[in-house]
């Protein structure tokens, strides 16, 4: 039993990369991005490709980071250069993103079975495999939250927020609003990128459909860390999204346990964001807001 808490814990670790992205877009940016729904596959797919030609691990994390935020600023030039609905915008980045992953995989599955990654360096903490990946997943969230709190505090997280807040004032105190939004997206991307990275370390293979629904992960664990934590500053809301998706995961590890089928998953995940919409507790751009044109 504890070996399947710790899992979900690992797992929930993995795909908080994804719920910050998620976060960043939506939360700081008030832009609904469905780009992450291909960079999630787009991150995993690459990363599994490189490590199975014997790259090394950190090196293919940048390489899907890279790749993701490339994503992210085509969602973003498509909004800002050509007037794209930002739906839109990410429908079509996606769309394309699905193409051109299965591409660079050169097949829709890539298996790591057989994968080194040098976690054997580390202090399992009595809990085997694990144990070591739970440690290592621990320092990678540490780090995206003190890189994160630290950027949203500089002058330029400053104006993404700005941005977000109130892109008509932002304008109005010479914040360039089309380069702020597309460097967040891509950054948001970046990190859904490292998540499927992670993920498909973490599971053992890449799946080109790996992405399918990350949307609603994201704003899932985004849901349940603002309910359990309640933030009032930009760390607090960072490691809110964090728990959030440990969380998060737990819940669907508890709802396996009680007998829920897989398949129906992703079904309880959008009826618990119907009821989020429902009582006002997620506001997405277009969909619950009555405003907020750019």
């Amino acid at each position: 039993m504890l070996a399947i808490w710790i899992g979900a814990i690992d797992q929930g670790l993995a795909y908080a990369g994804l719920a910050l992205g998620v976060y960043l877009t939506l939360r700081v940016l008030n832009f609904a991005d469905i780009t992450v729904d291909g960079s999630f596959a787009l991150g995993g797919g690459s990363a599994a490709l490189l490590l199975s030609q014997q790259v090394a691990p950190p090196l293919a994390l940048l390489v899907a980071v890279a790749l993701g935020a490339l994503a992210g600023t085509a969602t973003g030039l498509i909004h800002t250069r050509l007037g794209v609905n930002d739906l839109f915008a990410g429908i079509l980045t996606t769309t394309g993103l699905y193409s051109i992953t299965l591409r660079l995989m050169g097949r829709s599955n890539i298996p790591l079975t057989d994968l080194h990654l040098a976690l054997d360096q580390l202090p399992d903490l009595g809990l085997g495999s694990d144990g070591r990946w739970l440690l290592a997943l621990l320092l990678v969230m540490v780090g995206l939250i003190a890189l994160l709190a630290l950027l949203l505090a500089t002058d330029l997280g400053l104006a993404l927020r700005a941005i977000g807040n109130n892109a008509v004032m932002a304008r109005s105190n010479a914040i360039s609003t089309r380069r702020g939004l597309t460097l967040g997206i891509a950054a948001g991307n970046g990190l859904v990128a490292l998540a499927g990275a992670l993920v498909a370390m973490y599971q053992g293979f890449a799946d080109v459909t790996m992405g399918i629904g990350s949307l609603i992960l994201g704003l899932g664990a985004v849901i349940v860390g603002e309910s359990v934590l309640r933030p009032r500053t930009v760390p607090q809301a960072l490691l809110a999204v964090v728990l959030g998706s440990v969380l998060f995961r737990a819940m669907i590890a508890l709802a396996l346990q009680l007998g829920m089928e897989p398949v129906d998953l992703k079904l309880a995940t959008a009826l618990l964001l119907l009821a989020a919409l429902g009582l006002g507790r997620l506001r997405i751009p277009g969909v619950s807001d009555p405003g907020g044109g750019r």
